[in-house]
């Protein structure tokens, strides 16, 4: 379960961590009055669960006299299919240096690791590909390591300490990930500018306080059961993919070629027919106009995708029209199946998604 960034710094806070002074808001009313003891130049920022918030727009600097504008655009409004229900007004820091610290299970050693640099902001992806020695990793449970790591950098005395109660926060709340980025140094002092935590789903029966919060609609829910990962957004032509990543991606490139996504829907890897045939009739719960699937076979087989399409399309006489790109393991058995039903089926992504947005 990933926590809204002011969730985290409300743990920050809780246990010592300095974070700016702010409020969080729903609404416009009585905004003036939220904002009284705030300072006159603010920062706005969508509580939404994407990364890249800045680069799409959910992030903006502002003073007083024109948040309440600023505020209402952002306001319901849709940034990378997530619609935004909360904003985060905060004073803005005088920032003289940036960090990035974050602590993240590693499943396969089975260990946490710390990753820190003296880079952080919100290029530290582009810095991890291009610069990947400027980001150091030493193992959390191994002090020595660590002191080692931190004398290399500035200020490493309160880096130190920094580190020390997130890894307590990892451990108290069951996290797969805590991370600051950045953490800034501001008039001699560190403060966490953004947060990011990621709690242990199977853990969430010790923290009822996040599982009551937990922002699962019935039929998100309902897919999960199943192995689902769904999210219901607001446009008209139903997504379905395996892997979160290449969801995403047909995301982005339907919105590019003018297209609304009704739902983000990734039924996993090896998907079964059944699968398939669930991942459909969740996706026919919005009742979209036409439905893209995407699909890169590896674990997952082509003919097994196609044929749960099939079985689900006859059983439900469904004639929205369905563009489908799948290469991969059985492929051609696959295209066989589908185009011998009436569905087109192609190998390029950009030429499906442009298809169903025709």
């Amino acid at each position: 379960m990933k926590l809204k960034e002011y969730e985290g710094k409300a743990i920050f806070k809780k246990y010592n961590i300095p974070i700016p002074n702010g409020v969080v808001i729903s609404d416009l009313n009585n905004l003036k009055d939220k904002l009284e003891k705030l300072p006159i130049d603010l920062v706005v920022k969508a509580q939404i669960l994407v990364a890249g918030r800045k680069k799409a727009g959910g992030i903006i600097f502002v003073d007083k006299k024109n948040v309440e504008e600023v505020a209402s655009s952002l306001l319901y409004k849709k940034i990378k299919g997530m619609t935004v229900k909360e904003l985060l007004i905060e004073e803005k820091l005088d920032i003289e240096k940036e960090f990035y610290i974050s602590l993240i299970v590693d499943r396969s050693d089975k260990k946490v690791y710390l990753l820190i640099s003296l880079e952080g902001g919100v290029d530290i992806e582009d810095l991890s590909q291009s610069h990947p020695e400027k980001i150091l990793k030493v193992s959390a449970d191994n002090e020595r390591d660590i002191e080692e790591t931190l004398n290399k950098l500035h200020n490493s005395k309160k880096l130190g300490i920094i580190i020390k109660i997130l890894y307590k926060i990892m451990k108290d709340y069951d996290a797969e990930l805590v991370e600051i980025n950045p953490l800034v140094e501001s008039k001699g002092k560190l403060i966490a500018a953004d947060s990011k935590i990621i709690i242990d789903d199977n853990s969430l029966f010790r923290h009822p306080e996040f599982k009551m919060k937990r922002e699962l609609i019935k039929i998100e829910a309902e897919a999960a059961k199943h192995g689902l990962n769904y999210v219901e957004l607001e446009g008209d032509i139903g997504v379905i993919g395996n892997g979160a990543g290449l969801v995403m991606a047909t995301l982005d490139i339907l919105d590019y070629y003018g297209g609304k996504a009704a739902n983000f829907l990734d039924v996993g890897g090896g998907a079964s027919i059944e699968r398939m045939e669930k991942a459909l009739e969740i996706t026919m719960t919005k009742n979209p106009k036409k439905i893209i699937i995407n699909i890169f076979g590896g674990i997952t087989k082509c003919d097994e995708i196609a044929k749960g399409i099939i079985n689900f399309k006859k059983k439900n006489g469904i004639t929205i029209p369905m563009v489908v790109r799948m290469i991969g393991t059985n492929e051609r058995e696959a295209k066989k199946i589908l185009e011998e039903n009436g569905i087109f089926c192609m190998d390029s992504m950009e030429a499906a998604i442009k298809k169903v947005v025709e």
